[in-house]
């Protein structure tokens, strides 16, 4: 096994450093040149000297035999891999990767969670003033309309423009808050590959990393959801003309077998639509980290996270659909509680339910700081775990980490 993928030379994979920029000249795969950083709580240190990058993998498939490796006849040196971080530098299991992220957050948390709380506070400050606006406007408006028996075109108008704006304030809402969370993404996917070493990153040495592929990562972003986008608006225009032709083709009374037929075909393009959102879902879920990690192009970055990915569907949508049962279980509880009291104020008055809907939208930006360090570690885990099965490059790792 090597590196190499098909009709494309090795990306590297490009550390945090306080001081890289781009290089002039790229490393391998599994390149890290940094020094060793102090555990937390030990205060500033003077760094090591540059470890240099590690050998390339493409052509050394007897060293993932090395210690720790899982190749053939190597099972029984799996619990000795070297551990100079938050995981052990071998392929990883399920749980290894999930815990692996809890302990990205106790390693790093300044890391971790300030980008993401500051970020998400503006956010949040941004969204809970919108709803605030669209709330008081509409509930006023509302109200009005319950208590007219016979609302006047007028009226009726109000109300559609009240909702097309509170509409417009949700839509800016989503953006701001996709954009935040592609970028926090990024900066989080740099922290975590330093604590695998065992280093620590500062804020500001993972920023001066990223900053300089924030735009192709939003673009990537972008790319995926038109993607996406695009799939999901070709199965309905073809589910469309199926309707179209079996209800056209029959009489002005259908039959009951075509509504059932039609009920069925509908059924069944639902069905076709999230399979094909969920497997495109796993199969890029890893082009944001090998465009970060690996200092790749957009495009590159999508093609990387389909070949890591290829043979590992499985796997990927359980990490996916574990991650996702811990955040919700994380996140029930407390969006229970702000329902509730959404619901209590609508009969408070306008005042009271537009500020419990503003305090709920800043809230929920709150609660998406605390939860997207996690989801992002595990993103990260993955891909190195991936990488680790199919590249060797937990022996690059061990030679960076100099164990």
């Amino acid at each position: 096994m090597t590196s190499q993928t098909s009709g494309t030379p090795n990306q590297p994979w490009q550390p945090p450093s306080e001081e890289s920029q781009e290089p002039q000249q790229p490393p391998r795969y599994g390149a890290y040149g940094e020094a060793r950083a102090q555990p937390p709580g030990s205060g500033s240190a003077p760094q090591e000297p540059d470890p240099g990058a590690a050998g390339q993998y493409a052509g050394r498939a007897a060293a993932y035999g090395a210690f720790g490796a899982t190749g053939p006849g190597q099972r029984g040196a799996f619990f000795l891999a070297p551990k100079p971080g938050i995981v052990p530098l071998r392929p990883l299991s399920i749980t290894e990767i999930i815990g692996g992220a809890f302990e990205a957050l106790r390693a790093n948390p300044r890391a971790m969670f300030l980008p993401s709380l500051v970020i998400m506070s503006v956010i949040g400050l941004i969204s809970g003033a919108l709803t605030y606006m669209s709330s008081h406007t509409q509930y006023d408006t509302m109200q009005a309309l319950s208590a007219s028996q016979d609302p006047s075109p007028d009226e009726i108008f109000s109300a559609l423009q009240l909702t097309g704006s509170a509409g417009a304030a949700q839509l800016i809402d989503f953006l701001l808050l996709a954009l935040a969370t592609t970028i926090l993404t990024g900066l989080l996917i740099v922290a975590v590959s330093r604590s695998v070493l065992g280093r620590i990153a500062t804020p500001g040495a993972v920023w001066q990393r990223v900053r300089s592929r924030i735009w192709p990562l939003i673009g990537q972003s972008l790319l995926i959801e038109l993607i996406t986008a695009v799939m999901s608006l070709a199965s309905l225009a073809i589910g469309f003309v199926i309707l179209f032709a079996l209800f056209s083709s029959s009489s002005n009374n259908p039959s009951l077998a075509t509504i059932i037929f039609g009920l069925l075909a509908v059924l069944i393009l639902v069905a076709i639509i999230m399979i094909a959102s969920c497997f495109f879902a796993v199969r890029l879920y890893l082009a944001a980290a090998a465009l970060i990690l690996e200092n790749v192009s957009v495009w590159e970055g999508i093609r990387r996270s389909w070949h890591l990915t290829k043979g590992s569907f499985w796997r990927v949508l359980g990490i996916l659909v574990l991650t996702t049962l811990i955040t919700l279980v994380l996140l029930g509880a407390i969006m229970s509680a702000m329902s509730i009291a959404s619901q209590l104020a609508m009969s408070a008055g306008a005042g009271m339910y537009a500020t419990v809907s503003a305090v709920t939208a800043f809230a929920t930006s709150l609660l998406q700081a605390a939860i997207l360090p996690f989801s992002s570690a595990v993103n990260a885990l993955t891909y190195i775990d991936l990488r680790m099965r199919t590249e060797g490059l937990d022996v690059e790792l061990r030679q960076a980490a100099k164990v």
